[in-house]
């Protein structure tokens, strides 16, 4: 070897480590080229990747897109506390991020109009301050209700609703739930016909009113001491066919039925019916590709775009998933990983195909640092109506709630 090729090989070798001469370097390993958010357990995780690494943030904020356009939903938990009394109110709202003003989704209303009664039956009582005094723990009054969004589709959010009214000196106490679905651009109710069209929706409540029987079938022929419980309640219980939300069974939609009822002491319950499978509307196109694949032994979920693959796998605990990216297409199988997040996870929303305006990056930021800095609360929460029936093992746990809380008093 001449002398100047070793003197060059000596200064590749220290570059580079043994093996220079042998041909070119290896390039560095970097992730693909990608941008997207992810939205899983109580939170939405904004990926970037690409020659730097990967960057990851979060915030508990619920999005979806609609027409290139993203808009975010949140409950609003107000209320006022007197001494012998509490209203507890709760609201939908749905933002544009491109805008300031929200738009209210959905308020039923009974809290605020028997406050507004109990108040004119007791015009001189004074409203507790919670930064000055106690709030009452067992008030004669109470009136509540509470929210959960359980998922959104596109356009729509389904969520549980719960009231609870329990007046002093007035019968019957009230303890009712329902589930809805709700346009998030408009407030209006998603009924089945406007979902799916009048002759899927007819098929759909038929299969609801089936299921709805043969689990009341099973209930009364089983013998075990949960059904013998069940049993006890089972009359109060009425099939609604407006008492549904959506789901996802493989990508595909369904629908899922909550039959409200009451206990022996009149607390609200359900049934919560299995997802029935539906037919695919139109405005599903958009919202199948964001949900995810899961493998055939549930060991991994997956989303595959066009050039990048996100895959996101229980952890040993599996209350956590380790999301990585990859080539989609090719022979090649490395790896990176990206972050762990909270179950489960719902979709991915792909921020890069097309790519985002300056003006909506921004909006997006914004909202995220709003999230943020707030006080908003996430939570991952439990359903406040008892099911007295599991449904057989989903595609996905389906429970989520997002809370910004303001001021309990008024």
């Amino acid at each position: 070897m001449p002398c100047g090729a070793r003197r060059w090989c000596a200064t590749l070798t220290l570059l580079f480590g043994t093996g220079a001469c042998d041909g070119a370097p290896p390039a560095p390993r970097v992730p693909p080229n990608s941008e997207f958010l992810l939205a899983a357990g109580d939170s939405t995780y904004w990926v970037t990747s690409g020659a730097s690494g990967a960057r990851v943030r979060s915030a508990p904020i619920l999005l979806t897109q609609i027409d290139g356009q993203f808009f975010e939903v949140f409950i609003a938990d107000d209320g006022v506390d007197y001494e012998d009394a509490g209203f507890a109110v709760s609201r939908v709202f749905s933002r544009n991020v491109n805008q300031r003003d929200s738009v209210l989704l959905f308020d039923e209303g009974s809290v605020m109009r028997e406050a507004t009664a109990w108040k004119q039956r007791h015009p001189n009582e004074p409203a507790v301050d919670p930064d000055d005094e106690p709030l009452p723990t067992d008030p004669a009054t109470m009136v509540s209700e509470e929210i959960e969004v359980l998922d959104v589709h596109g356009p729509w959010v389904t969520i549980n609703h719960l009231l609870d009214i329990d007046v002093a000196d007035k019968t019957p106490h009230r303890h009712v739930g329902k589930r809805r679905v709700i346009d998030v651009r408009t407030g209006t109710t998603g009924t089945l016909a406007v979902l799916f069209g009048a002759a899927e929706a007819r098929r759909l409540v038929e299969a609801g009113r089936r299921s709805f029987q043969q689990l009341t079938d099973s209930i009364r022929r089983t013998s075990d001491d949960r059904a013998e419980v069940a049993r006890e309640t089972l009359e109060s219980f009425r099939f609604d066919s407006t008492s549904f939300g959506l789901a996802d069974i493989a990508r595909e939609p369904a629908v899922a039925f909550m039959v409200p009822g009451n206990g022996v002491d009149g607390e609200a319950l359900a049934l919560n019916l299995p997802p029935i499978p539906a037919r695919a509307p139109d405005w599903w196109k958009v919202v199948a590709p964001t949900l995810p694949t899961w493998a055939r032994d549930s060991s991994s979920l997956r989303w595959t775009r066009s050039r990048v693959a996100v895959v996101a796998r229980p952890t040993e605990e599996g209350d956590a998933l380790a999301v990585a990216m990859r080539v989609a297409a090719g022979t090649d199988s490395t790896e990176w990983p990206v972050t762990t997040v909270r179950a489960p996870a719902f979709q991915l929303i792909p921020l890069d195909t097309p790519a985002l305006s300056v003006s909506l990056r921004a909006a997006l930021a914004r909202a995220f640092d709003a999230s943020s800095s707030l006080g908003g609360e996430a939570q991952v929460a439990s359903l406040s109506m008892m099911p007295l029936h599991a449904p057989a093992r989903p595609q996905r746990p389906s429970v989520r709630t997002l809370h910004v809380k303001s001021s309990r008093h008024e």
